[in-house]
């Protein structure tokens, strides 16, 4: 329920055409810290945003070797992304965190899992 909201306030804001103070920083190099969905799943990385065009965004993270590539549409405040690493694709949806000072909260799950991860994705 708290990603639907989240994701209906942020399209509310850019559909009325107010602003929102751009506390992310967009592209550039985070930590990353998560958790899998379950107890003792917890993980540390980074995430590398590149913008490729004004909307579009190519997200790569590295969480304990393991690489993930991804692809992004939104803006600096939010991001919707799809991800692959090898054989497995995801879903993640990138929320800026006011609290991280320049970074974003994260939910995602891999097609076909019901368990949702989290992650918590601030500027190095």
């Amino acid at each position: 329920m708290l990603k639907a909201g989240l994701l209906g306030l942020a399209m509310a804001v850019a559909s009325m055409g107010m602003s929102v103070p751009a506390l992310a920083l967009g592209p550039g190099t985070y930590a990353v810290k998560g958790n899998n969905g379950e107890p003792n799943t917890d993980y540390e990385g980074t995430l590398t945003i590149v913008q490729t065009s004004k909307d579009t965004f190519k997200l790569t993270w590295n969480i304990g070797g393991d690489k993930y590539d991804g692809f992004a549409v939104g803006t600096h405040e939010f991001l919707a992304a799809t991800f692959t690493s090898g054989k497995s694709i995801g879903t993640a949806l990138l929320v800026e965190d006011d609290d991280s000072k320049g970074g974003y909260k994260s939910v995602w799950a891999f097609k076909g899992e019901t368990k949702l991860g989290v992650e918590l994705i601030t500027p190095k």
